[in-house]
């Protein structure tokens, strides 16, 4: 009965790592970096159209 306890402890903890590792990549994909160059011109961009919004 206790030799059952320990792997289902292991098998859920060795889970848990996968699932870590997939929700960094998750993670990862959803928000860009900021070395994106697509998302630093579009910040770029916003932060222009601030600017004159800002002037008028």
């Amino acid at each position: 009965m206790l030799g059952g306890i320990n792997n289902e402890l292991f098998f859920q903890g060795f889970g848990g790592f996968f699932v870590l590792i997939f929700f960094i990549y998750f993670l990862k994909w959803a928000f860009p970096t900021k070395k994106d160059p697509a998302a630093k011109a579009e910040r770029k961009a916003i932060k222009k159209s601030l600017r004159a919004l800002k002037r008028k």
